[in-house]
This record gives structure tokens, C-alpha cells and sequence, in this order.
């Protein structure tokens, strides 16, 4: 008879932990983008986007199986840090001559409590990019923005932490 344990080590689902210094390094990410794009006037930034879902999916059952439980213990050990999107950001700057507006996006809409638009219906487009933080580790982490409108990456850079400070490399 032959004995099979399944089992995890402890701490190996681990969980994730924010950046230090989140707002900081947000702000900084925003004052590159303006560095790097030069707009004419206004930037607007999406930090969020909502999917939409068209019907119901049958073959999810609304349970997580074994394999996909693993599959994001898995993500976590190997990302253990994050930036969150959902705050710290705030809806307006003003850096030079330019201003910035973060906000929302879902479909070809931008969205804010400050203003709201469709670039489908704008005779003159607005500059719209989403900005994404990805490679995300203890002191260093990979920013990019993606512009909204041709959907391509339009910038990249690379923020790292000295002295609880986020500086561009």
C-alpha cells in the first residue's frame, strides 16, 4: 500500500503584500507619464477598467477547483507584492503646463467624477492611456501605458525603491 500526502508547506500560499510606499511610487509613475508624452494640455489616465460580460458562462459553476486553487497559490509565492490600482491615486493633477485626470474606462468610455466621455463620439481625441504596473517586486517595478485609443504600448519604464523613496531608473 502505497501513501499519498498532499499537502502544502506552510507559507507556500503565502499572501500578497502592497509596495511600500504605494502612493509615492503612483505619483512618481504620473509625472513620468507627462515627462515621457508631453501633452499639449490634458492627459487622462485610466488606473481602472471594467470588463463587460455578455451572458452567463455555463461551465462555471461558481466553485474553484483544486488545480485553479493551486494555479493561484502558485501566482501568489511567485508575486508576493502588488500595487494597488483602486486607491492612492488622486482624480486631478496639475504637473507644468499639463493637467491629469485618472479615472475609469470600460468599452471605448472614460470616466470620472471630474468628467466623462466616449472617444467614439469626440470629433478631436483625447489622449487616453491605461497605466499598468506589472513585474512588481519588493523595490523595483515595471510601469507601462498602453494608449487607449490604438491600443498599443506607448510608453515603459522602470521604478526602483532607495531610502523608502520610488525614483525612475
Amino acid at each position: 500500500m502505497t501513501n499519498i500526502l498532499i499537502g502544502c508547506e506552510k507559507n507556500a500560499g503565502g499572501k500578497q503584500t502592497e509596495v511600500e510606499n504605494s502612493k509615492q511610487l503612483k505619483e512618481e509613475a504620473i509625472k513620468e507619464f507627462v515627462s515621457q508624452l508631453k501633452p499639449k494640455d490634458t492627459l487622462f489616465i485610466v488606473t481602472s477598467r471594467m470588463l463587460g460580460v455578455c451572458g452567463n458562462d455555463e461551465r462555471y459553476d461558481g466553485n474553484t477547483t483544486v488545480q485553479e486553487k493551486l494555479e493561484e497559490k502558485k501566482y501568489i509565492r511567485d508575486n508576493p507584492y502588488y500595487v494597488d490600482v483602486q486607491k492612492d491615486f488622486l482624480e486631478k493633477y496639475d504637473i507644468g503646463k499639463s493637467v491629469v485626470i485618472t479615472g475609469s474606462a470600460f468599452d471605448n468610455e472614460f470616466s470620472s467624477n471630474l468628467i466623462t466621455f466616449n472617444n467614439d463620439s469626440l470629433k478631436v481625441k483625447k489622449n487616453v492611456y491605461d497605466i499598468q504596473f506589472s513585474d512588481v517586486r519588493k523595490d523595483t517595478v515595471t510601469v507601462s501605458g498602453f494608449d487607449f485609443i490604438n491600443n498599443k504600448n506607448a510608453l515603459q519604464f522602470k521604478m526602483v525603491l532607495r531610502n523608502s523613496r520610488w525614483k525612475v531608473l
